[in-house]
């Protein structure tokens, strides 16, 4: 027999009377405000107005094809405690369409989300999402990493206002990714990240910008934005820039203003000003084997 109690769930977002699926076995039915702490599976699309509209604690929940959508709620999907996952299907109508908090090490892979602020935020460490649509996040980055050590790969990001990717914590891998449709691509802080194989089409404001610590950009395609390719600004410095493709940006295609970076082997084409370090005699800045045609620092750059 198949055994559900309720308890109260408490949680940093206002909390709501949950449901706690103690069984494994066959999947169980799924209902707004449940909390999942073992493998279950929609059977249905679901119009919640309780916030979160579903909790996943420990557990596995398959959408299994279905939609979650948010009525009047802030948090789509919460993954609470450790190892929690989530795949294949939709959330929507929320504000946040899925939460990444607890102990970290989540799985999300397959799923769509749409919402009017936020897509996925990322605050604990370990998680992997994967193989997922963020279509809409449009007050917010679409998805915002605040932990450290997570992988995001595979994913298309659309849709938002603010940047595709906001990176605060350390030691992220951001890779693989195709992003479009946003103000900013990557915007990056913290240190250690890796940005990597990503497509950057259409930014209308910069491909991947460096606002504190160093970081790893490498293999990108960055084309055909508003505002410059890469842009290494404020505290950044120390950064490896190398083996981009960085073309048809209105602005600058690569813009140094740190310290410490190494820029290699990057072709940076057809850009308003392809090459521009904007340090005295790009100082300890080390430029090697760029192809580019076009550079306000041609005593300095290579």
């Amino acid at each position: 027999m198949t055994r559900i109690t309720a308890r109260r769930v408490r949680l940093g977002a206002p909390a709501a009377l949950g449901l706690l699926v103690l069984a494994a076995g066959p999947a169980l039915a799924v209902e707004c405000g449940d909390v999942v702490t073992r493998h279950a599976r929609l059977d249905r699309d679901l119009i919640c107005p309780s916030d979160p509209a579903l909790t996943v604690d420990g557990g596995s929940l398959n959408l299994g094809g279905f939609t979650v959508t948010c009525d009047q709620t802030v948090v789509g999907i919460l993954l609470e405690g450790s190892r929690a996952r989530l795949r294949n299907g939709a959330v929507t109508g929320c504000e946040l369409a899925v939460w990444v908090a607890g102990a970290g090490n989540h799985r999300i892979q397959r799923l769509t989300a749409s919402a009017s602020n936020q897509g996925v935020f990322i605050e604990s460490d370990g998680n992997r999402l994967t193989r997922s649509n963020i279509l809409r996040g449009l007050n917010d980055a679409a998805v915002q990493v605040n932990g450290s050590d997570n992988h995001v790969r595979f994913n298309d990001i659309a849709g938002s206002l603010d940047q595709g990717f906001e990176i605060n914590g350390n030691d992220n891998r951001i890779t693989d990714n195709r992003i479009g449709g946003v103000a900013e691509g990557v915007q990056l802080a913290g240190d250690g990240n890796l940005v990597s194989r990503n497509a950057i089409i259409g930014a209308t404001e910069r491909g991947v910008e460096v606002r504190a610590g160093a970081h790893v950009i490498s293999d990108n395609l960055i084309a055909d934005g508003a505002e410059d390719g890469i842009a290494l600004l404020d505290a950044g410095n120390g950064n490896e820039v190398s083996r981009n493709a960085i073309l048809g940006n209105v602005d600058q295609g690569l813009f140094v203003a740190t310290l410490e970076n190494t820029i290699e082997q990057n072709r940076v084409l057809r850009n308003g000003v392809d090459l521009t370090d904007a340090t005295a005699g790009c100082d300890d800045n080390v430029w090697r084997d760029n192809v580019f045609e076009t550079s306000v620092s041609d005593d300095c750059v290579d």
